[in-house]
């Protein structure tokens, strides 16, 4: 039997998670929202998995059963089979690969965004804003901050740019990537039907494939990037990888300048230091907060009413 042709700019999302069903819950509402067909979640940890009761969602425990030749032990390796996998299963035009942290945004449907896109393009990479707070965020309100770092190319105005972001973070600067706590690469969608492989963590390599375009930009699409999360749940992120619990060999020199900052940190001032050192990461003082909106740096991006008032959620790795 030939599969149905899937309809022209119908998406799904892969993401590999450790979370809380709380968390799972708010992820897959939010992807549905803004239109997802299918949601495929898979739990690294098969002790935290749980299954989310919502059409469209699939959800795979991957124990040892999942990996037959064994897990692999790094994070990305894990994340790329699985939404590759995921690729293989989706049944719609395009997928997108991303973190449970990590939701689309588009003041445009976003099937209608994908379905727009030119014939040759088979990768279409989303660029990310990274969420800001006026005030530390609990678990109930990580979702609730209208504020959103953005990067903006230093190759114009590079004075600008770094001007406001070492003004923001002082003596943190160099644990910065331009400002950023996460990544500035983004993460893609890709055609289903394209012949890539394997999916990519940010941007599929290399730039074309097949004669398809894989790096294409649209700016009507946005990822946003809620990377310091709450409190306890950046302490657990982090914690973890410091320890070798998680290992992101793939993660780059500033998540490992950051990794050293944190350690430090609770070496030298133990867990109150922490509690400062994530505040100076995740809050903006009000009169930062006002330049940084002035520059450009921050832009505002209002909640949508389905992440008005998300549950408590624990720590994702």
């Amino acid at each position: 039997m030939v599969a149905p042709t899937p309809a022209p700019g119908s998406w799904s999302v892969a993401a590999t998670v450790r979370a809380s069903r709380a968390l799972c819950q708010t992820f897959a509402r939010h992807q549905l929202a803004r239109g997802a067909s299918r949601v495929f979640l898979f739990h690294d940890d098969p002790e935290m998995a749980c299954d989310i009761a919502l059409p469209g969602v699939t959800s795979t425990i991957c124990d040892g059963g999942w990996w037959r030749r064994g897990r692999p032990e790094a994070l990305e390796q894990r994340q790329l089979h699985n939404a590759t996998r995921a690729k293989g299963w989706c049944g719609t035009d395009w997928i997108l690969h991303c973190d449970i942290d990590e939701l689309i945004w588009s003041d445009s449907p976003i099937a209608e965004v994908l379905a727009s896109v030119p014939p040759d393009v088979g990768g279409i990479l989303v660029r990310p804003v990274e969420a800001v707070y006026a005030a530390p965020p609990d678990e109930g309100t990580i979702f609730h901050t209208p504020h959103f770092k953005r990067f903006f190319s230093p190759a114009g105005r590079p004075r600008a740019y770094r001007d406001i972001s070492q003004r923001v973070y002082g003596a943190l600067w160099e644990a910065t990537k331009y400002g950023f706590w996460g990544h500035i690469l983004g993460k893609s969608f890709i055609r289903a039907a394209a012949p890539v492989g394997k999916m990519p963590l940010h941007g599929k390599k290399p730039d074309e494939i097949a004669g398809l375009k894989m790096r294409h930009h649209d700016d009507r699409l946005v990822l946003r990037h809620y990377d310091t999360l709450s409190l306890a749940q950046w302490k657990d992120k982090h914690l973890r990888r410091i320890t070798g619990k998680v290992l992101v060999p793939q993660a780059g020199k500033f998540r490992a300048r950051q990794q050293q900052l944190i350690a430090e940190t609770l070496a030298r001032e133990g867990e109150d230091g922490l509690d400062r050192l994530y505040l100076r990461m995740a809050v903006m003082p009000p009169e930062l907060l006002a330049e940084s909106l002035e520059a450009g740096f921050v832009r505002i991006i209002p909640p949508e009413p389905h992440l008005a008032a998300p549950p408590a959620m624990p720590a994702t790795q």
